[in-house]
């Protein structure tokens, strides 16, 4: 007998019904894998674009959301995890007292840095951290308008809370009579 018989069909013969019954099911559970991966680096790359597109401006809205999703996108990943959770353990730190500012700056700026790094890494990425740091363009009349901004809301809030009063003083140079001239006939 030159070929293994089983229920009167040889091995070429099962091997071939195998291929048919499985191929599509190993190609569909394949494309699934492929499809979430592929879905998980870019939520991944998403949160990484999000957070330096605003690295100069940390209280913009994209980049606090992306730095929620941050323990979403990279769980399990703890070369990413381990500086997210010492920058955030900073972020909420109170602030030291004036002459500890600076230096509490310094780390904060370091620990964003090391976290960027380690998701840059992650996601292939070979910056320097130098790089990280220094490469990056925020005008300094974006945080002198974000900086009025608060100052404005703080100064509305407090005169709506009766804390402050509505300062009133005359328009015109005091030197000149406030009321028209009287009209002559």
């Amino acid at each position: 007998m030159d070929a293994v018989v089983f229920l009167g069909l040889r091995w070429i013969d099962i091997a071939t019904i195998a291929a048919i019954i499985l191929g599509p099911i190993l190609a569909v559970a394949i494309d699934r894998f492929q499809q979430r991966w592929t879905d998980r680096k870019r939520r991944r790359l998403k949160v990484f674009q999000d957070l330096m597109g605003t690295r100069r401006a940390r209280l913009d809205p994209v980049h606090v959301a992306a730095l929620n999703l941050v323990d979403l996108e990279f769980y399990g990943v703890e070369n990413v995890m381990a500086p997210f959770r010492d920058y955030l353990a900073h972020l909420s730190a109170p602030l030291p007292m004036p002459e500890g500012q600076d230096r509490h700056s310094d780390q904060r700026e370091d620990l964003f840095v090391s976290m960027l790094h380690a998701m840059g890494r992650e996601l292939g990425y070979k910056y320097d951290k130098h790089d990280l740091a220094k490469l990056s363009y925020g005008p300094n009349g974006w945080n002198n308008d974000q900086n009025m901004q608060r100052h404005n809301m703080t100064l509305l809030n407090e005169l709506l809370q009766g804390v402050r009063a509505l300062p009133v003083t005359p328009m015109q140079p005091p030197s000149q009579n406030p009321f028209p001239p009287v009209p002559t006939k």
